[in-house]
């Protein structure tokens, strides 16, 4: 029973959580955005932090009959939300490749990972949650009967593991689509350089038959400029995308446009999802 309980908590607090999320960049960006890891409305990040806060500062404290000060709650919430940050984020790019969050061009980062100024933040929400936010909640749990308190657990856990199921298999399936694409990129972009050197070669024979090897050589090596192959691999990889967008079914379309709002530390990743986002919005507002 306290197991269920406590698994409902985490499920309406991620929902809270995904709500704000929601809202902030509604807001920011003026845009609407499926925020979070999943792709149901869930994020379980804010639901481990609020279920670990209640625990901490009102259930054992309750039992104990002491009740912590707004100091402590401050602090621990802090400092919880600058592990659970860091230690999510870290796994989920190793896992994954991707990051969900990047405070990079934020002050007083570390690593993109976590941010001071949002940890601070994250220190004042602790003790709204705390105080405001979850007893509430509590209550209205509370008051349910056992039986459908139990349900609704049962439930949320089927939706909540179909959820993370589906999530985790798209990403790796896409993660290899991806793994596929770069490696036909650097095929393609092998073949064409070849190709140009044997047509330059033969276009230049007599020059070539005149002047030594080592001078024609530094002559290749100047007009095929890395803002060249740059030129060449970027033609090549949008092109690529673009096929692959056009042969893609409509749910294979959606979870891209999901998978693509998160940032990828690997360029090439990144690149690709970029060039297929803006294929996908123009062909939109075409």
């Amino acid at each position: 029973m306290i197991v269920t309980k406590y698994f409902v908590y985490f499920i309406i607090y991620s929902f809270f959580g995904w709500i704000y999320e929601t809202c902030f960049c509604i807001i920011h960006d003026k845009a609407w955005d499926n925020r979070g890891f999943l792709y149901g409305p869930c994020i379980p990040l804010y639901g481990a932090g609020a279920t670990l806060a209640q625990i901490l500062f009102l259930d054992i404290p309750n039992y104990l009959k002491i009740k912590p000060s707004y100091l402590t709650i401050f602090i621990g919430c802090a400092l919880g939300s600058f592990v659970l940050e860091y230690g999510t984020s870290y796994f989920l790019e190793k896992r994954f490749n991707a990051r969900w969050w990047d405070y990079s061009e934020f002050p007083f980062n570390i690593n993109g990972r976590v941010c001071i100024p949002f940890t601070l933040c994250f220190g004042f929400a602790g003790i709204i949650v705390t105080q405001v936010i979850i007893p509430p909640i509590v209550y209205v749990i509370s008051v349910i009967p056992v039986f459908i308190v139990e349900f609704l657990a049962l439930l949320f856990m089927f939706l909540f593991g179909m959820d993370m199921a589906l999530t985790v298999s798209a990403l790796t399936s896409f993660a290899k689509e991806f793994e596929r694409i770069n490696e036909q990129i650097n095929l393609q972009m092998a073949e064409r350089i070849e190709i140009w050197q044997t047509n330059r070669a033969d276009a230049k024979l007599a020059r070539i038959e005149k002047a030594n090897e080592r001078k024609e050589a530094a002559v290749i090596k100047k007009e095929m400029t890395a803002e060249r192959l740059a030129e060449m691999k970027d033609q090549i990889s949008t092109e690529a995308v673009k096929q692959w967008i056009i042969n893609a079914t409509e749910p294979q379309r959606r979870q891209f446009r999901h998978i693509a709002k998160f940032t990828h530390p690997v360029a090439s990743t990144k690149s690709l999802l970029e060039k297929g986002s803006d294929f996908i919005r123009k062909k939109r507002d075409a």
